[in-house]
């Protein structure tokens, strides 16, 4: 696999998904399988990881086809976009 293709989808939204993922897997086995407080409680990690991982995909793909794959062009834009979010996320 050619380098550019990869670190064109191992951008930081990539790592998005991934978050969004491990936050409905982790919430899921809780929900399973935890004590009667876990399954009461994580319910909402499902609830909020699965719009993220499905928001990051979205965004992700968005930005790939208005900047024409161009991996260098990708990265900056999403490491801006993922700069607000975290400086928006600690200015809150």
């Amino acid at each position: 696999m050619d380098i550019k293709k990869l670190l064109g989808w191992l951008a930081p939204l990539t790592f998005g998904v991934l978050l969004g993922l491990y936050w409905t897997l982790h919430g899921l086995s809780y929900t399973l399988y935890g004590t009667p407080a876990q399954k009461r409680d994580y319910p909402l990690e499902i609830v909020l990881g699965l719009p993220l991982a499905a928001f990051c995909v979205a965004i992700h793909i968005l930005i790939r086809r208005l900047t024409n794959t161009n991996t260098l062009y990708i990265w900056i834009v999403e490491s801006v976009l993922v700069g607000l979010f975290i400086y928006g996320f600690y200015r809150s």
